[in-house]
């Protein structure tokens, strides 16, 4: 009973995303145009629809079939779930105090389409990932993954700005603003940051086995 309550709550939170997603990215699309897919934030959150939509319709299978989610369907609902998580942490530590001026927090987290990319999908995506859907485990191997679509983006961000074909959108992308040194250390920073925060979502979510106990072996 219990298993079948937490999966129901699972379809929900997913749907949750599924249904706000398409509100949230239209926002954008009204407020920047064709600039929306140059930020993280909007590509992360289109991923984590689709991801989203793909686990509700497998949580709905498990409901009648008692099976567990594929692993390779939670494995990309761990990625977006990283992915959502930079998001948020990025907005709160590293977006928030840079513009301390314009509304800080506050302001990039509850203003417009914000709301949804910055804060509701990204809660809804790590509580419905750590605590209910945690089986199948995933390996320790699998936490470095969560880094690809973070490379991706940066690694394209950066050519682009480069090119002198997009400027940012974020501070750290600023390559001519800033001298090579100090955007290689924003990689770096970057990178690590989002190898810890994988880790810390895929730790929470009960993917780390438990140690055997080791004692004396008894003989009927």
């Amino acid at each position: 009973m219990i298993k079948k309550i937490a999966i129901l709550c699972s379809i929900f939170l997913n749907l949750c995303i599924v249904r706000w997603e398409p509100v949230a990215i239209r926002m954008t699309w009204e407020a920047v145009g064709s600039q929306t897919f140059t930020f993280y934030t909007e590509n992360s959150n289109v991923f984590a629809f689709f991801v989203c939509l793909l686990v509700a319709v497998c949580q709905v299978i498990c409901l009648f079939t008692g099976r567990q989610l594929p692993r390779w369907v939670k494995m990309l609902k761990f990625v977006a779930t990283c992915c959502l998580t930079m998001t948020f942490l990025t907005v709160v530590f590293v977006l928030g105090p840079y513009c301390a001026d314009q509304g800080g927090v506050v302001f990039l987290l509850t203003e417009s389409s914000m709301l949804y990319h910055h804060l509701l999908n990204p809660l809804c995506a790590f509580v419905s990932f750590v605590l209910l859907e945690r089986e199948p485990k995933l390996p320790a191997r699998c936490v470095p993954l969560a880094l690809v679509p973070t490379m991706l983006y940066g690694s394209v961000a950066l050519w682009a700005n480069y090119q002198r074909l997009i400027t940012g959108p974020y501070p750290f992308l600023l390559v001519y603003q800033q001298t090579p040194r100090q955007t290689v250390l924003w990689c770096a920073a970057i990178l690590a940051m989002n190898l810890l925060y994988a880790w810390l979502v895929w730790r929470l979510g009960g993917n780390c086995r438990k140690k055997r106990n080791v004692g004396l072996l008894f003989r009927s």
